[in-house]
């Protein structure tokens, strides 16, 4: 599957809602879509998607345009190489076609420093450990190649 940035916005959808269905935060319900939306653009800059990465490695070859037609190697070899370089920076933090900037952990901590911060999230009940535990999973589990 090709992610895109409307996989983070769903992701980030996704994230308050089971988080809601499994009673682990009120919101004020007239405003949760203002909370999707701000929980995805926290997520938006922490979290590459398959189309990003084809817009890096696409400015990654034009920077090195010169260098590219002198080494004669075909451009979908050049691409897939360039590609492969910069995937490989992601490691364990790539998953399901979604590349976290940082480790999954850390960007767990920061939405649960989002949810304990933002003015619509009326309460948050587990602690900070059992939210963080509970994101991971989530994060690990999310699938976007599942949505319709």
């Amino acid at each position: 599957m090709f992610t895109k940035k409307e996989h983070v916005r769903v992701l980030a959808k996704n994230v308050v809602s089971r988080l809601e269905q499994d009673q682990s935060i009120v919101l004020n319900l007239r405003m949760r879509q203002h909370v999707y939306q701000d929980l995805f653009l926290k997520l938006e800059p922490l979290i590459l998607t398959d189309e990003d990465i084809r817009e890096k490695v696409i400015a990654q070859l034009g920077l090195k345009a010169e260098a590219l037609t002198d080494s004669g190697s075909a451009e979908s070899d050049q691409f897939k190489a360039a590609k492969s370089v910069i995937l490989n920076k992601y490691g364990e933090n790539a998953v399901m076609g979604l590349y976290y900037q940082q480790p999954v952990k850390a960007v767990a901590q920061r939405i649960g420093e989002f949810l304990m911060s933002h003015h619509q999230v009326e309460d948050v009940f587990p602690s900070d450990e059992e939210l963080e535990k509970s994101l991971v999973d989530f994060l690990k589990r999310f699938n976007p190649s599942e949505l319709h």
